[in-house]
């Protein structure tokens, strides 16, 4: 599966086939461990979390510190600007992150809505159309 004669470097090839499993659905919530996948690649741990880094900055997977890799299940929410509302970008708290499935880096959008509904929505999966 990883061809050393490949331009595209291992950590990539790794981080493609883990992405294929993704949408075929062989791996569809939880990630194998980074020790599992080193053994299946056959290659060093450091690649292995070269291939992970590569998938979160991608937004498809998030790690949770001591609980592993796990599939970001992503819907694009788009959010249409009215007058009264107030649209607030900051990071998440923790209990946010681990809700949202958020990687450490991704912003939260707050939406507060007119009558004082309030929406926390990913930054990288909100759209803020603005006619």
């Amino acid at each position: 599966m990883i061809d050393a004669e490949s331009e595209l470097p291992v950590y990539q090839q790794i981080a493609a086939a883990i992405r294929e499993r993704i949408e075929d659905g062989t791996y569809r919530r939880r990630l194998p461990t980074v020790t599992h996948l080193e053994q299946e690649y056959g290659v060093a741990r450091n690649t292995v979390l070269q291939a992970m880094s590569h998938l979160r900055d991608l937004g498809i997977v998030y790690t949770v510190r001591n609980r592993g890799s796990f599939v970001r299940q992503v819907t694009v929410t788009t959010v249409a600007p009215e007058s009264g509302m107030r649209i607030i970008a900051r990071m998440p708290t923790d209990v946010e992150r681990a809700e949202l499935e958020l990687a450490d880096d991704v912003p939260v959008l707050v939406v507060e809505h007119p009558g004082g509904r309030v929406e926390v929505l990913p930054a990288d999966a909100t759209e803020v159309h603005i006619p």
